[in-house]
Parts: structure tokens; C-alpha cells; sequence
């Protein structure tokens, strides 16, 4: 019993990697003291790839950490090279997971370099933050899918180990 267990443990983990989950949270890009503000950036997927992406953003009181949640946060992604203008959305509490991060989801349709260029008007002030995101090829659409293929494989192969554990344990 305590095989299956562990095998079960095993496939969660390959099945539900933090690479493959979109939540906020994700890789640290910006944590940074600006104005009144301590401000924490964050992004998913890792690595970031061409396609939809989340950026998560923590806003605190600098010195303190307190939260501060009365602020509008508003990012403008603008790819380095390209004179063909700039994604800008709002991040807000509703599109993130986590209630304290405000979220935005972009659809990045080019890898390469990513400027993201942040505005926070709060009850502490305006404070403005930059970061930079690397941004890879997308993934080949058997690579992104392969999890929902393979799945049964799994299932199937998980039976059979517990089919093979009760076999030997009637012997």
C-alpha cells in the first residue's frame, strides 16, 4: 500500500509542476523600493514563452511591507525593437488568484526582449517601476498538450502496479 501511495505522490508532482500551473506567483522579476512603495513583480509561466502570460504584482508600504490595497496598478508591455506600439492593461484584484497581488494576463505574440513599464496611483502616491522579461519561443503544440495525452497512460499504469502489489501479496 505504501508503493501506491508513493507512486501516486510521484505522478501528482510530474502532472501538477509549478511550471505548468497558471496562478499568481511564478518567478520574482522586480522587488524594488519606489517612492512609498515596496513593489514585487512576478511572472508564469516559467520560463516565460511567446503566448499568454500572467503578471502578478504585490504592492506594499515601503519600510513596513504592510499591504496596500487601495491602489490602481497599470502595466504597459512594449517589445524592445518594435515600433508597432505597446499592450497596456490594467492589473486588478479579480483577474488574480491570490487576492492580495493585482493580476493582468497578456497575450505575448513575439519572443524576445519585453519592457514593462509600471504605473502605481495609491493613497501613498504615483511611484513608476521598469522591468525587463526574456521571452521565449512558444512551445510546440504537441509539447504544450502532452500532459493531456498522457494522462491515461498513467491511470493505466498505475492499475497494473497495484494489480502486480495484490498479486504478490495473496502469494
Amino acid at each position: 500500500m505504501h508503493s501506491i501511495t508513493c507512486l501516486l505522490l510521484a505522478a501528482s508532482f510530474l502532472l501538477f509542476s509549478p511550471g505548468l500551473l497558471r496562478a499568481d506567483g511564478g518567478t520574482v522579476r522586480l522587488s524594488h523600493e519606489e517612492g512609498n512603495y515596496q513593489i514585487t513583480v512576478l511572472t508564469t509561466p516559467t520560463p516565460l514563452r511567446a503566448g499568454p502570460i500572467d503578471i502578478s504584482v504585490l504592492v506594499q508600504k515601503a519600510g513596513t511591507l504592510e499591504l496596500v490595497s487601495d491602489e490602481q496598478v497599470a502595466l504597459k508591455l512594449t517589445r524592445r525593437g518594435d515600433s508597432g506600439g505597446s499592450i497596456t492593461q490594467l492589473a486588478t484584484a479579480e483577474a488574480a488568484t491570490n487576492k492580495l497581488f493585482r493580476a493582468a494576463h497578456f497575450e505575448l505574440r513575439e519572443p524576445g526582449w519585453w519592457d514593462v513599464d509600471l504605473s502605481i496611483d495609491g493613497p501613498l502616491g504615483h511611484a513608476d517601476a521598469r522591468a525587463e522579461l526574456p521571452v521565449a519561443e512558444p512551445l510546440p503544440a504537441w509539447q504544450a498538450l502532452w500532459p493531456w495525452f498522457c494522462w491515461p497512460a498513467l491511470v493505466i499504469a498505475l492499475f497494473g502496479a497495484g494489480e502486480i502489489l495484490l498479486k504478490a501479496k495473496r502469494r
